[in-house]
C-alpha cells in the first residue's frame, strides 16, 4: 500500500501534519501487523528521515494546535466548549483504563492529550506543552512520545469523522477546512521556529 506522502516531498514538517491524519483514518488491520507498516507509521518515519529529530518536535506541536483547531471545529457543532469535550475525553480515557485490562503501554499517551491542548485553549495552563511533552519522554521514553504524535493524529481523525457524521460534509473536504484553519496557528509556530529547515 502507498502511504499517503508517496511522491511527495514537504519544506517543513508542517507538511506532514494533514497526511497523518489522513493515514490515521485510513481503514487497515491494525492488530497483528509489523508497527512500521502501518500506514501512520510510514508516515511519521518519512518525516524523520527527512528532517530527523528536529522535525519530529516541530510535527508534534502542529498536529497538537491542529487536533485543538479540531476540537473547536467540533464544539462549534456541539453545546459543549472545547474544555468540556477534552474533560469528557479525559473522564472516558480514566474509565477505560480503569476497567480495560488489555491496554497495551502505548495507550497511556491518551491521557496526555487534554493535558497538551488544555494550554492552548487557556494560555498559562500548567503544565505547559513542553512541561507535557517533558513528561512523556521521561518518563515513558522515545518510542511512546512517538506514539503520542500518533495518536494526536488519530484524534484529529476521529473528530473529522464525527464531524463528517454531523455534517453530511465528506471527509476530505473536512480535512480541507481543518488544514485552512490550522494555518494560522502553524504560522505562529514558524515565527518561533529558528531551526535549520525555516532558512533552506
Amino acid at each position: 500500500m502507498a502511504t499517503p506522502t508517496a511522491g511527495l516531498t514537504f519544506d517543513r514538517p508542517t507538511g506532514y501534519v494533514i497526511p497523518m491524519i489522513r493515514a490515521g483514518m485510513i481503514e487497515v488491520k491494525r492488530e497483528g501487523r509489523q508497527r512500521r507498516e502501518a500506514p501512520e507509521i510510514a508516515v511519521l518515519s518519512d518525516c524523520h528521515k527527512q528532517f530527523a529529530h528536529e522535525g519530529l518536535q516541530r510535527l508534534v506541536m502542529d498536529l497538537a494546535c491542529t487536533a485543538a483547531e479540531a476540537t473547536t471545529m467540533f464544539a462549534e457543532l456541539s453545546p459543549l466548549n472545547e474544555l468540556e469535550l477534552l474533560e469528557q475525553f479525559s473522564a472516558t480515557h480514566a474509565i477505560n483504563t480503569a476497567l480495560d485490562k488489555s491496554l497495551r503501554s502505548g495507550d497511556v499517551v491518551w491521557g496526555y492529550i487534554p493535558a497538551m491542548l488544555r494550554p492552548i485553549f487557556v494560555p498559562g495552563t500548567k503544565p505547559g506543552m513542553d512541561e507535557v511533552l517533558f513528561e512523556i519522554d521521561e518518563k515513558h521514553g522515545f518510542a511512546t512520545s512517538m506514539d503520542f504524535i500518533v495518536a494526536l493524529a488519530y484524534y484529529a481523525g476521529a473528530i473529522i469523522r464525527r464531524m463528517t457524521e454531523a455534517t453530511e460534509r465528506s471527509v476530505e473536504d473536512t480535512l480541507l477546512l481543518l488544514e485552512s484553519r490550522a494555518r494560522k496557528a502553524w504560522t505562529e509556530l514558524d515565527a518561533y521556529d529558528n531551526r535549520d529547515y525555516m532558512t533552506r
